[in-house]
């Protein structure tokens, strides 16, 4: 990566964790050299510090100035794509479709009501939200519905917050299990020593927890049917709490029946109590919470098969029918799943270091020359790679190559 000239590079610079906010790393990284973030990034920065002043570094988790990732790429190393990925911004189309609440009724439809999951096509009809965005509640300018914790995450210093922490898109921890708490109940009961302790979780609740967190840190997501990408996964979620929180005077009788079958299933109140329709991100946080256990009981409903989830992202959450094939069949299918993996190992290669060296040896295995090695990887950064994911020829170990 070349450096600004006078950018200085910071001898501590540990890299951020997968799904980790941009507030956390910076807050670890000052914590090395004894300051709080802010001291860091006001001083540390070179011309890029003066960017503190603008409205978009509030909240660097959000949509931070280009100007302030460039500078904290140059001092750490870490290549800026990487660094766009601890921010809202840099999840944009996957978690949202545009950072513009303005956009809000274009965005519903294109993002909740383009797809479905348990309904027919197009049976949730359509719902007026003229100043929307997918997962965050717009109230005064502010996008945070205030930053939550795990409590086992939180007693380990070297680990930090994840950026959907603010988000009331997960209830417990994708990695630990734990309810997510407010973050600092959490952390004052770490330096006191008084563990919080964590609140019963439904076991359907923390798969699907399981599975965001997934898509979160390597960019892909498991399902029955097949593996998807993140947004693919963030957009199924958001429709399915959607569709749990319509009336069943709006659905035909079908899809009626399958939505008390989810509501009964959890045990709540149908629809969680709700009387008027609101998307979700306006509900409070005890109806949010309602609505992800009832979207995380229709997912293991569906794959249990005790539901069909009819529509056109339904299919994914149930394994695909075993089917006798002719062999002309099985070649098609095998060179599909074939090339479904390797769009698979792509998606992970974009986050993981190691996947990206293993597709780049892959990718260089017939190569014999530097001209034709360089060529395959800047193939792979063509295909959304960071080239600083990708090692060179050196640190693949081809020392064999003629120039």
């Amino acid at each position: 990566m070349t450096r600004a000239p006078g950018a200085q590079r910071w001898p501590l610079h540990p890299p951020p964790h997968p799904g980790e906010a941009l507030t956390s790393w910076l807050g670890r990284l000052a914590a090395l050299y004894g300051m709080p973030a802010s001291h860091l990034l006001r001083h540390n920065l070179g011309e890029a510090s003066a960017l503190l002043d603008d409205p978009r570094a509030g909240d660097l988790d959000f949509d931070p100035p280009a100007a302030i990732l460039r500078a904290l790429a140059e001092r750490t190393g870490t290549d800026p794509g990487e660094l766009r990925m601890t921010t809202i911004a840099g999840w944009v189309p996957w978690l949202a479709d545009t950072l513009d609440p303005c956009d809000g009724q274009e965005a519903f439809d294109t993002y909740v009501r383009q797809d479905s999951v348990l309904l027919a096509p197009g049976e949730a009809g359509r719902s007026t939200v003229p100043r929307w965005l997918p997962w965050i509640p717009v109230r005064d300018q502010q996008w945070r519905t205030g930053l939550r914790a795990c409590p086992a995450c939180a007693a380990d210093p070297d680990r930090g917050t994840s950026l959907l922490a603010a988000l009331p898109i997960m209830s417990t921890c994708g990695e630990h299990g734990c309810r997510l708490e407010p973050e600092i109940s959490v952390r004052l009961a770490v330096l006191d020593r008084d563990p919080v302790p964590s609140p019963p979780t439904s076991v359907p609740v923390a798969a699907m927890d399981r599975l965001t967190h997934e898509g979160l840190t390597t960019g892909m997501v498991t399902l029955p049917r097949r593996e998807v990408h993140a947004g693919v996964w963030f957009r199924l979620l958001r429709i399915l709490l959607d569709e749990v929180s319509l009336a069943a005077s709006r659905v035909g009788p079908r899809s009626a029946a399958t939505l008390a079958k989810v509501w009964d299933t959890t045990g709540r109140p149908v629809r969680a109590g709700l009387n008027v329709w609101r998307p979700y991100e306006r509900l409070d946080s005890p109806r949010q919470q309602a609505m992800l256990e009832a979207a995380a009981t229709a997912v293991a409903l569906a794959e249990a098969g005790t539901i069909t989830a009819r529509g056109t992202l339904g299919p994914l959450l149930t394994r695909e029918p075993h089917r006798d094939v002719h062999e002309g069949d099985r070649q098609a299918w095998e060179q599909k799943q074939a090339r479904a993996e390797l769009d698979a190992m792509i998606g992970r290669a974009r986050t993981d270091p190691d996947t990206a060296g293993r597709l780049l040896a892959m990718f260089t295995a017939g190569s014999r020359t530097l001209a034709s090695f360089y060529r395959e990887r800047q193939y792979l950064i063509g295909l959304g790679i960071p080239e600083g994911l990708l090692p060179d020829h050196c640190g693949l170990g081809r020392t064999d190559l003629r120039l």
